[in-house]
């Protein structure tokens, strides 16, 4: 199995992949309510700053005003960081102990590959595609 798929199948990764996608997710819904359409490649490029923010690289950050495509991006990628430094995985030791621990940056690097993988999979041959934003608002509407 690829890499992708080895991420996907973990369920180390779950919460990871799911609180990504669902931040990306809400992205959309306030896009689509300021009359805005985000695109696959536009979500490609925030996870891709995201990757370069968690090696250390941030992106630089240009004023915009609220209510924008850029605005809407920079605040996603602002949540995205956040989320990193926030997030904590439990997991379960055989004395039934639980671990909870921050995200190692290895992990948070894996999932943001992952999903940038996904998008890519399934953005569409044209400009504007938004094939991977559409399945994920089926994806999370059918989630648990």
């Amino acid at each position: 199995m690829d890499r992708h798929g080895d991420v996907m199948q973990d369920p180390r990764f779950a919460p990871l992949l799911f609180a990504v996608e669902n931040k990306v997710h809400e992205a959309d819904l306030m896009a689509a309510r300021l009359k805005i359409t985000l695109t696959d490649s536009a979500v490609r490029s925030v996870l891709l700053r995201a990757t370069n923010a968690a090696r250390g690289r941030p992106a630089k950050t240009k004023v915009t005003l609220p209510g924008t495509k850029d605005r809407l991006l920079a605040d996603l990628l602002d949540e995205l960081n956040t989320l990193r430094r926030e997030i904590r995985l439990e997991t379960t030791q055989l004395d039934r102990s639980v671990i909870i621990e921050a995200v190692p940056v290895s992990d948070w690097l894996l999932t943001l590959e992952c999903l940038k993988d996904s998008c890519e999979l399934r953005t569409g041959p044209l400009p504007g595609s938004r094939h991977y934003l559409d399945y994920l608002h089926d994806f999370i509407r059918k989630a648990p």
